[in-house]
């Protein structure tokens, strides 16, 4: 499916992106020690939306570097946009904006994307994680997926809060692990405009249960929270 201009990344975009993409990798391997477990899961080809608990400012560029045989698009938020150097950067790598509370659009654009055979991260919490945690997670991701027909690909960063936790103001060596779990896709023969909120909210249980089996003990909800949020589909 055709892709709009405006979310083409552009010509110098891609150059930009390659050279941001190794200088991190560089530096990533050297102050982070940074280990991917279970790279060969990842698809090389094809609509692929990765899932990703979020717990630090260095998971989108940590997550888009490191993918193996694949670059793909993250969805940061608005307020980015407003910082100039940032804003031009974003812009030409294709990055899509979200606007918290009118993700409508946002939404549309991932959804062209994954229709052009494209990557999509996204962290489906919505926010940062203060205590590392996984949180309840978002109906975006599963529409997306939905809407597209795009594989699935859990995926888990552990350690990248102990570099640069929320509230941090000094990035530190740490060790940090990307873990990726087994591709999926949903089996879904409605109308895909018009997805049930029951299926979105099963689904959207279903995707939050293997990141969480992705993530060591103590970074895994209450099963309390996890009943509070989801209702049965979390049993």
């Amino acid at each position: 499916m055709y892709v709009s201009n405006k979310l083409k990344m552009s010509f110098w975009g891609r150059i930009i992106y390659d050279i941001t993409r190794l200088a991190t990798w560089l530096v990533a391997r050297l102050m982070f020690r940074v280990s991917l477990e279970h790279p060969e899961r990842v698809p090389r080809r094809g609509a692929l939306l990765v899932v990703s608990n979020h717990i630090s400012h260095l998971d989108p560029p940590l997550t888009g570097s490191f993918i193996p045989g694949r670059c793909g698009y993250h969805m940061p938020k608005a307020e980015l946009f407003k910082i100039g150097i940032l804003r031009i950067y974003m812009k030409s790598i294709g990055s899509i904006m979200v606007n918290r509370g009118q993700g409508k659009q946002a939404l549309l654009d991932a959804v062209q994307y994954l229709r052009d055979q494209q990557v999509v991260f996204i962290f489906p919490e919505g926010t940062r994680s203060q205590d590392g945690v996984l949180m309840e997670g978002k109906s975006g991701a599963v529409l997306m997926a939905i809407r597209s027909d795009a594989t699935i690909l859990p995926s888990a960063i552990i350690g990248s809060q102990n570099a640069l936790g929320k509230g941090s103001k000094a990035i530190r060596p740490a060790k940090i692990t990307i873990r990726y779990g087994e591709p999926y896709r949903i089996d879904y023969d409605g109308d895909r405009e018009r997805v049930p909120k029951e299926v979105v909210q099963r689904e959207t249980a279903r995707m939050m249960q293997y990141i969480e089996e992705l993530l060591p003990a103590e970074m895994r909800p209450d099963p309390a929270d996890k009943l509070r949020w989801y209702g049965e589909q979390a049993r």
